[in-house]
């Protein structure tokens, strides 16, 4: 993909999630699961969003959640175009987040992170990885990592930003394919996911 001028680039800010944008994030994240992840690879998860309520559990039962989480904001209309979840060591987790990934001490997890489609490729996604690594270094975390579903091209977006895929054995690698494709099917065409730190 070639590279946006900056002339063309959309100007965003990047702000901690506050409840007023809650709603663009959930509009990114359902955006995210929405667009070719299938339960199964049979049931896509645009029949069934996430609510702005459902969305705002956890972050009412953990409030330090917020803290952790972040919105790419236009500059033009003030529109959610970003989206990033990250999760520090002893915070809790939902359930399918746990299995997808156990972390360990002085790690922050990057959970979710996804960017509009009209946004894409013009730096919103380095500059919410940008975030994220600040936002682990202040909390003193010594590992930034995150899971990405096998063939996805943000993936090359994480190694230019320096995260490199663990080697995993037969046993891990069997079960993560069976797990994300219980989850999000085959989205990009391969089964599995890769970790990256």
């Amino acid at each position: 993909m070639a590279s946006v001028p900056p002339a063309t680039r959309q100007m965003v800010r990047i702000e901690a999630l506050t409840e007023d944008r809650f709603k663009g994030a959930v509009g990114i994240q359902n955006d995210f699961l929405g667009a070719r992840k299938r339960a199964c690879g049979v049931c896509s998860y645009a029949c069934c969003p996430t609510t702005v309520f459902e969305f705002a559990i956890p972050y009412k039962m953990h409030p330090d959640k917020l803290l952790t989480s972040a919105v790419a904001v236009s500059e033009t209309d003030g529109s959610v175009v970003g989206f990033v979840q990250m999760t520090q060591y002893g915070m809790p987790r939902d359930p399918f987040s746990a299995v997808l990934h156990a972390m360990k001490p002085g790690e922050c997890y990057i959970e979710m992170m996804g960017v509009s489609a009209a946004a894409r490729g013009q730096g919103v996604g380095t500059r919410l990885l940008n975030w994220s690594e600040e936002q682990a270094r202040v909390r003193g975390a010594s590992v930034l990592s995150l899971g990405v579903v096998n063939g996805n091209p943000a993936q090359r977006l994480y190694e230019r930003f320096g995260f490199v895929a663990k080697p995993k054995g037969a046993c891990s690698t069997a079960c993560t394919g069976a797990v994300t494709f219980c989850l999000f099917g085959m989205p990009h065409g391969r089964c599995g996911a890769v970790e990256m730190e």
